[in-house]
Formats: C-alpha cells, sequence, structure tokens
C-alpha cells in the first residue's frame, strides 16, 4: 500500500511511521529533510505556510501536519495553514482510496455540554479558538467534496489530549508533572468527568486499523477518547497527590466528556480511562527517576 503521511516530523506521525514503514510504500511530506530516501521511503519537501506541496499520488493520505496552539498564531495563519491549505493538498495529490485527517475535541470547547458529547453536536463557532475553527472548517471542507469527483473515503479523527514518551503538554501531562515535582496544581473542577486522554501506543494502533479497514461510508468523524470517564478528583486520588490543590475557575458548562460510542463500534480494544492514566503516571516516574 501507498501511504503518504504529513507533517512526518510531527508527534504522532513519527510515531505511526515506526509502526507502519515494514509493510507499506511510505512518502513523508516533511519540513526538515533529515533522513534520506531508499526503496520503502521516500523523502519530498513539504511546507503549508510557503505553500510547497509535491504533485503525487497514494492510497491513503494521513493528514497530520498543522499547526497547533502551542504557540501563538493568529487567526490568519491558523485559517492559512491548517484549513485553506487543505484544498492545495487535494488538488495536488491524488487519493485513490482514503484520507485521515487529524482532528480535534477542542472543536467541543465552550458549548455549555452537559451530556457526553457526540460527533452530531452543532457547534457554536463563536466559542471556540482559532485553531478549533480551522479543524472544524477542514471537516466541513472534505465533507462537501463531490463524490464523483472525490470518491476516496474522508475519516475524521477528532483527537483529545495525547499521552505517551516526549508528548506534548496538555492537561493531564501538566497534573502529573506538578504531582510528581510537588506543587500546586492547576485550576480545574474535581466534579467533573474526564475522559479526554489518549495514549500515543493505543492511537497509532486506531490508526493503523482505520488504514486498513473497509469502512462502507463516504465520510466519517470519530471521537478519540478513553472508556468509562472518571471524575478528576478520583484522578488525584490514583496520583495519590498531597499537594494544595486551588479553588476551581472551571464551571461545569464549560466542561466535556467525549461520547465514545462510535469509537468503541470501530475499535473494540478502547482503553479505560483510568488504566490510561495509571500507565502514563508510571511511565513519567520511570523517566524522572
Amino acid at each position: 500500500m501507498k501511504i503518504i503521511v504529513t507533517g512526518s516530523d510531527g508527534y504522532i506521525a513519527k510515531n505511526l511511521i515506526k509502526n507502519i514503514k515494514s509493510n507499506n510504500e511510505l512518502i513523508l511530506l516533511s519540513r526538515k529533510k533529515k533522513t534520506k530516501s531508499n526503496n520503502k521511503i521516500k523523502i519530498f519537501n513539504f511546507d503549508l505556510k510557503k505553500k510547497i506541496i509535491p504533485r503525487l499520488d497514494c492510497d491513503v493520505l494521513i493528514h497530520a501536519a498543522a499547526i497547533t496552539p502551542q504557540k501563538k498564531y493568529s487567526d490568519k495563519e491558523f485559517n492559512s495553514v491548517n484549513f485553506l491549505s487543505l484544498k492545495n493538498i487535494l488538488k495536488n495529490i491524488t487519493i485513490r482510496n482514503k484520507i485521515i485527517f487529524f482532528s480535534t475535541t477542542d472543536v467541543y470547547k465552550n458549548q455549555k455540554n452537559i451530556k457526553p458529547v457526540k460527533e452530531n453536536l452543532k457547534i457554536n463557532l463563536k466559542k471556540i479558538s482559532n485553531y478549533a475553527k480551522s479543524k472544524h472548517d477542514s471537516e466541513k471542507f472534505l465533507k462537501s467534496l463531490n463524490k464523483k469527483k472525490y470518491p476516496f473515503q474522508k475519516i475524521i479523527l477528532r483527537l483529545p489530549g495525547i499521552v505517551g514518551n516526549n508528548n506534548h503538554q496538555n492537561f493531564i501531562t501538566q497534573l502529573i508533572e506538578n504531582t510528581i515535582n510537588k506543587k500546586d496544581s492547576i485550576n480545574f473542577c474535581k466534579t467533573n468527568f474526564f475522559n479526554n486522554i489518549y495514549h500515543i501506543v493505543d492511537l497509532i494502533k486506531i490508526i493503523k486499523m482505520f488504514i486498513s479497514k473497509k469502512i462502507s461510508k463516504n465520510f466519517l468523524i470519530i471521537n478519540i477518547g478513553t472508556k468509562n470517564p472518571i471524575k478528576i478528583s478520583k484522578i488525584l486520588q490514583i496520583l495519590k497527590c498531597k499537594t494544595k490543590m486551588r479553588s476551581s475557575k472551571v464551571s461545569k458548562k464549560d466542561s466535556f466528556t467525549i461520547n465514545v460510542t462510535k469509537l468503541n463500534k470501530y475499535y473494540k480494544r478502547n482503553q479505560d480511562t483510568k488504566a490510561v492514566i495509571k500507565k502514563y503516571f508510571k511511565e513519567k516516574l520511570y523517566i524522572k527517576k
């Protein structure tokens, strides 16, 4: 199978490449051309900011390239790099089978959610971040594509906070680091339920499953999140956190729990929230030692 991976220098993409390179013909699109091409892996210069997109074809396109809130970007930059560039990618790259697009659960923030949020929730775009809006606009664009002109499947994975070795900073990683270093925790509401997390090892398994799995639908959005949400107060018990907690500035209406019914349907081995937190906590303690 011929697979193109955009943003191949990113955290998720690098972990994915390690797990699929032996059985597939890989084309990596990268801003930093570090590795030499060989019979199994070819590398092309790729830069969404500079609109450098090679003309290629593939069976599956894994679109992982994006700018994220880890750095400060303007609304214009998020729109240009994360949304408008997707149109140029589809002009230059011919996809025969499917595209797997990495979106974000940030689209659910500030939506006054009481029940676990489903993929079909109507999003109030005025209340989400510029980053989340650029991802949501990309989702809508993929859904709007003419099926005759673009017959390939469009699979959207709305990703939560990803944990694992060398992961980006997020709520749960910050909480665990504060616990290990015996620092005050960040503000939160301890009664809120939480499952906005996934371990990189298990995420790679899901991506590999969607690469090969035959799906009848032309367009599919999947929430990625752990099953059996737990209260943040329970997380603190798991971490045995003895630091003084600041009072919460987060109200229940500002938080959200992810509905993972659809994910459970496609991926029978979905992980338990408590198990993932324990696993990552042990990893961080091992690294700390």
